[in-house]
C-alpha cells in the first residue's frame, strides 16, 4: 500500500530526491556542531586544564578555526532545511494532486455495481478529508521521517566514538521507548479507522438534510434534523477525543523516559569520571548535547508514527478505490454502432451475484433499427434494469444482448454511450449557461444544430423569449430556476444533439402536459435512423409506438401494438382504463 504512495510521486521525483537530500545534509551538519564543540572543550586541544579542572589556558587558533566551522555548519544547516522544507511541500501538494485526480478518474470510470459498493458520502469523505490527512501526514511526517533516523544512527555511533560506557545509556533508553510507540500505535489504530466511519456518516447527514431541505421544512422536521446531526456529531467527538488523547500521551512519555536518561547520564557520568573511566568532563557535556538532539529526533519520529498511524486510515480507504477492479471492461471491437438493432437472447440479470432471485428473466426480445418501443410495467417489473442492460451500466448475468448482431460485450464502452442518448425522469442539469448544457450532448454543435433539437423538443421558445438571457441564462445548482418540464425538455434536446442511433426515454414526459408531450412525440417521430424506446407507466405515453413490451416481476408478459394488448393484456387493458376513465366515460 504505501509502495503505491511513492507511485504517485513519480511526477515529483527531482523534488522528492532534492528534499532526501537537503534534508539529510541539514541534519548531518547538526549533529557535527556538538561533536566539533567536543574538540573545543577536550584538554589539551581547545583549552588546557589545570588541577581541580581550572582553566589556565586557551588555544586560541584552535577555537576560533573549530568555532567558526560550527557557525558555517549552522548556517548551512538553515539554509538546507528550508531548501529541503520547500521541496517537501512541493512534493506533498503534488501527492495530494495525484491522489485526487486518480481517485475521481476512477470513479467516474466505475460501473454502477462498483457504485452500488460505495456510498457517496463515503466516497466524497475519501476525496476530499483522506487525502486532506494523507498530504498532511506526508508534509509533517517526510522531513522528521529522514532526521530523526540520521540524527539517532550518528548520534548513537558519535556517542560511542567519545565514549562507549556512556553509549550504552542510550542503548538501554531507546527500547524503552519503541516499546512505548508500539503499545500507543496499537490502542490508537482502531480509533482512528472508527473515526474516519463517523465522518462519512456525517457527510451523509448533512448531505441528505441540505438536498431535502424544503421537505424537512413542509413536514417541519428542523429540529429532528439537528438531533440526527448531533448525535452523529458527538460520536465523533467521543471518538476523535479518545484516538487523540491515546496520542497526547506520546509526548509526556518520551520526556519522561529523556530526563530519566540525563539523570542517568550524569550519576553514572561522574561515577565513571571518579573512577577513571572517562578522561575527560567534556564527554559529558557533549553527551548532554547529543541527548538533547535525541529528544528531538525521539520526539520528531514518535510523531511519525501517531500520524502515520492517523493517515493509515485513510490512506487504506484511498487505495481500496483507486484499487478497485472495474467489473465492466472495454471490449475489444473497434465496430461502430449503426443501425441500432438491439436484441435479447435469454437473458438473465440480477445485481448481486448472490441473490437467488433475477431481476429479469428469460427476456428474448427484438428490437428493429428505427423502429419505436413502448417498455411498460408495474413499479418493480424490471422497466429501469432493461434500459440499464442496454446502456451496458451493468452487465447481464446469463445470456447476451446483441447491438447490430454484435454482443455489447465486444464493444467499446465510450462507443456504446456515444450512440446512446437517454433521458431520466429526474433530468441533470449542471451549473453554467443552458448553451453549455446542451453542448454536454455535442461540444462541437452549431447553432443551427441546437436550434433545431430545441425546436424539436418544444423547448426554443420559453428559452428564447421567456428567459431574460436566452440560451446565456445561467443555470442555478440542479437546474430549479426553471420548471421540472423545461428541465426535461432541455435534457431532452441534449441527448439529440448526441445524434444517437439509439434513444432511450424514461419516463422522460411525466412533467408534461399533454399537448406538449404529443407534439413532441410526433416530431421524434419524423426521425429518421434512430432507435427510440420510451419506458412509462402511462399507457398515453407509449400507445403509438410500433411495440409495446409488458413488464411483470422480470419477465415479458406479452408484447404487441396498443390495440392488440387492450384486447389480450389484463394489466394493459385496466391499467389504460383506470388512466382515461374519464375520457372513456365522456365517450
Amino acid at each position: 500500500m504505501y509502495k503505491q504512495i511513492f507511485h504517485f510521486l513519480k511526477p515529483y521525483k527531482k523534488e522528492t530526491i532534492l528534499a532526501i537530500v537537503f534534508l539529510v545534509l541539514e541534519t548531518i551538519l547538526e549533529i557535527t556542531v556538538p561533536f566539533l564543540m567536543n574538540f573545543i572543550l577536550q584538554n589539551n586541544l581547545g583549552i588546557n586544564y589545570g588541577p581541580d579542572n581550572i582553566i589556565t589556558n586557551v588555544n586560541y587558533p584552535i577555537v576560533y578555526s573549530v568555532g567558526g566551522a560550527m557557525i558555517i555548519c549552522a548556517i548551512l544547516a538553515f539554509i538546507f532545511g528550508i531548501v529541503g522544507s520547500k521541496f517537501t511541500a512541493i512534493a506533498g501538494r503534488g501527492l495530494g494532486f495525484e491522489l485526487r485526480k486518480n481517485e475521481f478518474k476512477k470513479i467516474q470510470s466505475f460501473s454502477f455495481k462498483n457504485l452500488d459498493n460505495y456510498r457517496v458520502d463515503s466516497l466524497i469523505t475519501r476525496l476530499t478529508s483522506d487525502i486532506t490527512i494523507i498530504q498532511d501526514w506526508f508534509c509533517q511526517s517526510f522531513r522528521a521521517s529522514l532526521r530523526s533516523p540520521t540524527l539517532l544512527i550518528f548520534s548513537l555511533v558519535l556517542a560511542f566514538i567519545i565514549s562507549p560506557y556512556l553509549g550504552i545509556i542510550f542503548l538501554i533508553a531507546i527500547p524503552l521507548l519503541a516499546a512505548l510507540l508500539i503499545i500507543l500505535i496499537k490502542i490508537a489504530r482502531p480509533k482512528f479507522s472508527k473515526m474516519q466511519s463517523i465522518v462519512d456518516n456525517l457527510n451523509r447527514v448533512t448531505q441528505e438534510s441540505i438536498i431535502a431541505i424544503k421537505t424537512i421544512k413542509s413536514y417541519v422536521k428542523e429540529d429532528y434534523e439537528v438531533e440526527k446531526f448531533q448525535e452523529v456529531n458527538s460520536k465523533l467527538q467521543i471518538t476523535s477525543s479518545s484516538a487523540f488523547s491515546t496520542i497526547s500521551l506520546n509526548m509526556p512519555s518520551i520526556q519522561l523516559i529523556t530526563y530519566a536518561t540525563i539523570i542517568a547520564l550524569l550519576s553514572f557520568g561522574a561515577s565513571f569520571f571518579s573512577k577513571g573511566l572517562i578522561q575527560d568532563v567534556s564527554e559529558i557535556s557533549t553527551f548532554l548535547s547529543y541527548i538533547m538532539q535525541l529528544l528531538s529526533a525521539l520526539l520528531m519520529l514518535s510523531n511519525v508514527f501517531m500520524l502515520t498511524n492517523r493517515a493509515n486510515a485513510s490512506l487504506v480507504r484511498v487505495i481500496e478505490v483507486i484499487n478497485t477492479n472495474n467489473d465492466i471492461v472495454d471490449g475489444k471491437s473497434n465496430k461502430e454502432i449503426e443501425s441500432g438493432d438491439i436484441e435479447f437472447n435469454n437473458v438473465y440479470f440480477k445485481y448481486n451475484e448472490k441473490a437467488t432471485k433475477y431481476v429479469l428473466s428469460d427476456i428474448n426480445y427484438h428490437i428493429k433499427s428505427g423502429s419505436t418501443i413502448g417498455i411498460f410495467g408495474e413499479t418493480g417489473s424490471g422497466k429501469t434494469s432493461f434500459i440499464n442492460l442496454i446502456e451496458r451500466f451493468y452487465d447481464v448475468s446469463e445470456g447476451e444482448l446483441l447491438i447490430d448482431n454484435l454482443n455489447i460485450k465486444d464493444y467499446k464502452i465510450s462507443e456504446i454511450h456515444d450512440k446512446i442518448g437517454i433521458c431520466f425522469q429526474n433530468p441533470t442539469l449542471f451549473s453554467g449557461s443552458i448553451l453549455d448544457n446542451l453542448r454536454w450532448g455535442n461540444k462541437d454543435a452549431t447553432m443551427e444544430e441546437i436550434i433545431e433539437a430545441c425546436k424539436i423538443t418544444c423547448c426554443y421558445d420559453f428559452i428564447v423569449n421567456n428567459l431574460s438571457n436566452g440560451f446565456d441564462t445561467q443555470m442555478s445548482q440542479d437546474g430549479i430556476n426553471v420548471s421540472g418540464g423545461q428541465r426535461q425538455r432541455i435534457c431532452l434536446a441534449r441527448a439529440l444533439l448526441k445524434k444517437p442511433k439509439i434513444l432511450i426515454l424514461d419516463d422522460s414526459f411525466s412533467a408534461l402536459d399533454y399537448i406538449t408531450e404529443t407534439i413532441i412525440k410526433e416530431n421524434l417521430r419524423k426521425l429518421k435512423n434512430i432507435t427510440i424506446i420510451i419506458i412509462s407507466q402511462k399507457i398515453n405515453s407509449i400507445k403509438d409506438a410500433d411495440d409495446i413490451v409488458v413488464l411483470k416481476e422480470g419477465k415479458i408478459l406479452n408484447h404487441g401494438n396498443h390495440n392488440y394488448l387492450i384486447q389480450n393484456n389484463e394489466i394493459y387493458s385496466n391499467t389504460y382504463r383506470i388512466q382515461n376513465e374519464g375520457v372513456l366515460n365522456e365517450k
